[in-house]
């Protein structure tokens, strides 16, 4: 028979006191009184007595690690959690390590597929400033032209219309730009790109403004000459200040000499603004006119003829453009005369002398700023 006593006193002996009871139990720790606070001179074994009962303060801006949710912090932006304060020594070196990220925020596990970055792309370099079309030593036939150099010479009027006068030094012109003088500018043997390099000279100073820098508008449209390379004399010579002579200086110079897109300054009477050459009548009937500049109707007829494109049709063109802009300043004169409170016939007359002198081709200008005063 089992003795009930002497089990019921084993068991008396089995039961822990209060104090033991409390190191195991935290609520018996907590209602255990003075002997709990006996016990704080005896830490569980492997804590120290404040790692045991130190409350840990949680930040709300570094989230406890936790398994499984080791990227959760940096998903947020915020450095990686370490394990809260008051982990043994045993599990310290369990605490998860910073981590450096490419792209801030990615988790650990998506690292290898964000995108790399692209690498820079050399900047290409800035084209050339154009030269304004100034023919140059190196121009070729542009990209896609596979014209022959018969072909470039028919496209061309005034390479096609050229002459061979002794001025025009056509031999010295193939040195400058690289054209066999031995062979026809039309033979299949040439150098289309010399003969391209000639006809771009030829069309720069064909299409050249005058020496004034004013535009030649009868000679240059839109840009394009007429095709006819004017300023030879009937003796082959080129005059200066007209294209022939431009194409002269270019055979004798070179490309250095192609600067300003107008025609040189001339003192040669022979030679009109245009760049064109007054025959003899022209130059008679002009130089006539300057000295009779004080007779304006006399000297504006004159000077249109001296003027004139030549020719029959030219002289009669430029005698009546003269005859005409008397006309306008003599009436411009007697109106103004009006205007001014001489409505009387003398003057009248003045006004209208004074008008037609004041618009005088001829006459000096001091002359024409005291006519236009009355």
């Amino acid at each position: 028979m089992i003795d009930l006593k002497a089990t019921a006193r084993s068991s008396s002996l089995m039961r822990p006191a209060t104090a033991e009871s409390a190191l195991i139990n935290p609520k018996a720790q907590l209602s255990a009184g003075p002997v709990a606070d006996a016990s704080r001179s005896m830490p569980a074994r492997g804590f120290s007595q404040v790692d045991s009962f130190e409350p840990v303060i949680i930040s709300r801006r570094q989230p406890l690690a936790m398994p499984g949710m080791e990227g959760a912090a940096d998903m947020l932006g915020a450095p990686a959690a370490y394990a809260p304060r008051g982990l043994p020594p045993q599990l310290q070196d369990l605490a998860p390590a910073p981590v450096t990220f490419a792209p801030r925020g990615l988790p650990p596990e998506l690292q290898n597929l964000a995108p790399a970055k692209a690498p820079a792309q050399a900047k290409e370099p800035a084209p050339e400033a154009s030269n304004s079309g100034v023919p140059s030593a190196n121009d070729k036939r542009p990209a896609g032209d596979k014209r022959s150099a018969a072909q470039i010479v028919d496209d061309t009027p005034a390479l096609k219309n050229l002459g061979r006068q002794k001025d025009i030094k056509f031999e010295q012109l193939c040195k400058q730009t690289g054209i066999d003088p031995k062979l026809d500018l039309k033979d299949p043997k040439q150098n289309a790109d010399g003969v391209y390099r000639l006809a771009k000279v030829l069309e720069f100073i064909d299409s050249a403004k005058a020496s004034t820098g004013d535009d030649r508008s009868k000679k240059v449209q839109n840009g394009k000459g007429d095709g006819n390379i004017e300023g030879i004399t009937k003796d082959g010579d080129a005059r200066h200040g007209t294209e022939a002579g431009m194409v002269k200086d270019f055979a004798e110079k070179g490309y250095s000499f192609l600067g300003e897109h107008q025609l040189p300054t001339t003192k040669d009477t022979h030679v009109k603004a245009d760049g064109s050459n007054k025959d003899n009548f022209q130059w008679a009937a002009g130089e006539a006119g300057k000295a009779l500049w004080f007779l304006p109707g006399v000297s504006n007829v004159l000077t249109g003829i001296g003027n004139s494109e030549g020719g029959f049709k030219g002289v009669l063109e430029g005698a009546a453009k003269g005859y005409v802009n008397t006309l306008k300043g003599a009436a411009e004169g007697v109106i103004g005369s009006i205007t001014k409170g001489r409505a009387n016939p003398a003057g009248m007359i003045f006004g209208g002398v004074m008008g037609a002198l004041g618009n005088t081709e001829a006459a000096p200008q001091p002359v024409k700023d005291i006519a236009n005063m009355f």
